[in-house]
């Protein structure tokens, strides 16, 4: 009895293993005729780091950069500069003045590089703490709220800033953020706004100080920690803030981090949508556990991303740095500041997946798909008809049909440049269009972009 039951669980075995599996699928739809926000881009932080670049050998500066912004290789492929200003260091004491300072000029300088070698020039300056003898603890650090006395001074202080910054790049900084997370007090530069504080200073003083200064501009609040999905974000912020008509008709861009829930960001801002403003994802990144540069880490921002800008509305998705020494995971590029040597993570080439081919000016476009593990992102790019991203989390191949509507001409094939374990937007060769429909097998945890 038990040898006859041994050999009829063999027999099912056999019977099983002769079964092949049925290949994952999925069907996809690219829909022109559903257009939705227009991208500002992608970018990073140089805030603290763009010091270290020097210390580099001329060749690894090149490098570097090459990785985080060249276009026309394996790449980042950014297209916005955050930077800090410094305005500790800008006035150390009231009325003195040091834009020579190091950690500005590291800045100025990688702007500068950056804008006349890739044509990147938009820039964005976020303030971390405004100068400490303004502060109501003294201090650089540990939070501390502005005193209302000194918001004539810090308006004028912000807005000498940015006169220097115009005058060494030639151009005004594009955008303006009052302040990085403003609720969050911690033991590096950090301050303390409220929604009222932020109005009273915005509206009475920051705002009144550019425009008497010919500044244009555009201010960005509030860059909180968190995002926290719509909830959150509008019944903290988003709503405090522009239900006040004043700040409503001065506040040009909503900001968040995106800590916490990266699925949040696929929640979208009802604030941003009433009012009628863009919102951006100006940093995120991961500080747990040691470095990794794998694949399967990078697949989470390119989840991210998806729910971003695909659900989210945002215009823009940043990076926290550009370069990171610390044995983590908050660099696009990981660096030993003792020895200058540097390694590149999978998740450089993942977001470059996007970057690269969604320049600004890019218009999301409606996406459907058959299969959650094969997320689609799709824009109609400023170049040529196609950039499609198809990212298969899964741990098998996914074939997949995409099939766009509402666009009458399309080329003939698409390039695929694809990001796996073993390959940076590796480029394959064309796969064919065919009644306005193509095919192609994205591998396991890979990314494939479709350009064309």
């Amino acid at each position: 009895m038990l040898q006859s039951r041994h050999w009829g669980l063999a027999a099912l075995a056999l019977a099983l293993t002769a079964i092949p599996l049925q290949a994952a699928t999925a069907n996809v739809t690219v829909d022109y005729s559903q257009p939705k926000q227009t991208l500002a881009g992608f970018g990073g932080s140089i805030t603290w780091t763009a010091n270290d670049l020097s210390n580099f050998s001329a060749a690894d500066q090149t490098a570097i950069l090459d990785d985080l912004y060249n276009t026309s290789m394996p790449s980042a492929g950014l297209s916005i500069i955050r930077a800090g200003s410094m305005l500790c260091q800008f006035e150390p004491s009231a009325g003195t003045y040091n834009f020579n300072d190091p950690l500005i000029q590291s800045e100025m300088n990688w702007m500068n590089r950056v804008k006349s070698t890739y044509g990147v020039n938009q820039f964005m300056v976020t303030t971390w703490t405004p100068p400490a003898f303004m502060k109501s603890n003294g201090s650089c650090s540990n939070g501390g709220s502005v005193l209302t006395q000194y918001y004539p001074d810090l308006a004028n202080t912000m807005v000498l800033w940015m006169q220097d910054a115009k005058a060494q790049l030639g151009q005004e900084v594009n955008i303006w953020s009052t302040q990085n997370e403003p609720s969050t007090s911690t033991s590096y530069d950090s301050a303390s706004y409220t929604p009222a504080q932020f109005i009273s200073f915005v509206t009475g003083y920051l705002k009144p100080a550019m425009v008497n200064a010919g500044l244009t501009s555009k201010l960005m609040l509030p860059e909180p920690a968190v995002y926290g999905g719509a909830s959150y974000f509008d019944s903290n912020w988003g709503d405090p803030l522009l239900s006040n008509a004043q700040m409503d008709a001065d506040l040009d861009i909503l900001a968040t981090h995106g800590y916490g829930s990266t699925s949040n960001l696929a929640d979208p801002s009802q604030s941003a949508i009433q009012y009628n403003k863009p919102i951006w994802m100006t940093e995120i990144s991961t500080t747990s556990g040691s470095y990794s540069g794998t694949i399967t880490e990078a697949l989470n921002w390119a989840d991210s991303i998806y729910g971003a800008l695909n659900t989210g509305n945002f215009r823009a998705w940043l990076w926290w740095w550009c370069m990171n020494y610390n044995n983590d995971n908050e660099g696009l590029i990981q660096y030993n500041n003792t020895t200058f040597t540097y390694q590149v993570p999978k998740r450089l080439y993942v977001i470059g997946n996007f970057s690269r081919f969604m320049r600004p000016g890019s218009i999301v476009l409606t996406t459907s798909t058959s299969n959650s593990n094969l997320e689609p992102t799709a824009v109609q790019p400023t170049s040529g008809s196609v950039a499609v991203v198809l990212t298969n989390k899964s741990k098998q191949n996914i074939t997949t049909t995409v099939t766009f509507k509402g666009i009458s001409t399309l080329p003939s094939s698409l390039t695929p440049y694809r990001t796996s374990s073993t390959e940076n937007q590796a480029v394959l060769s064309p796969v064919p269009v065919s009644g306005g429909t193509v095919t192609i097998t994205i591998p396991a945890q890979s990314v494939v972009t479709l350009v064309g």
